[in-house]
């Protein structure tokens, strides 16, 4: 009898590795995939701070938003794409999260004709995710988490995001198709 026991444990014991292997090589997937929008976005990102750079009222339009809770006195030490893939490491978010984080990126910037700057992107970035994780994902971690994530004070943090919500007007909903134009753009543009 011990003898069957130990044979189904052991047959029970492979189906669990091969679960276990088959979960691994999905998870590897759905990080080539994150890592490449991850990349997308980047890029996206810095190009959005180039052009940025270009316009005529640059100048005029950084001194309107000097003293916004989202400036940093000089560039973050890391690169956006290494901040990014920080925040996809400890916070296992949807792609579909950092696809609306972008989308409110983009509300907020027209809303408030805000430029984007090497000295701002990565504190209004991480808001934008922050929350969009907390409009779309069913579990999130509290803010003191997520500060330890941005690595910045709680109390900024929290400030970080009340300003953005109030200066999208609280405009969370994204419409589904209005989402998948905004995906299939950034997914099959080659930048």
């Amino acid at each position: 009898m011990s003898v069957t026991t130990f044979s189904n444990t052991t047959s029970e014991s492979k189906e669990e590795n091969n679960d276990l292997i088959k979960q691994d090589n999905l998870c590897q997937q759905f990080r080539k995939i994150n890592l490449t929008l991850n990349s997308q976005i980047s890029i996206l990102l810095l190009n959005l701070i180039s052009e940025n750079q270009l316009k005529k009222n640059y100048k005029i339009l950084l001194k309107k938003q000097k003293n916004c809770c989202f400036n940093l006195n000089k560039k973050a030490n890391i690169s956006i794409g290494d901040f990014i893939y920080r925040i996809l490491y400890y916070s296992k978010i949807e792609d579909s999260t950092l696809i609306s984080a972008l989308i409110y990126l983009d509300r907020y910037c027209k809303k408030q004709k805000f430029i984007l700057t090497e000295n701002n992107i990565h504190r209004l970035f991480f808001t934008c995710i922050l929350v969009a994780i907390k409009f779309l994902e069913d579990k999130y971690f509290t803010n003191n988490f997520y500060s330890k994530i941005c690595g910045v004070n709680i109390k900024i943090l929290n400030k970080m995001e009340y300003e953005f919500v109030c200066g999208i007007n609280f405009d969370l909903y994204i419409d589904r198709d209005f989402y998948y134009k905004y995906e299939n753009l950034l997914l099959n543009t080659k930048i």
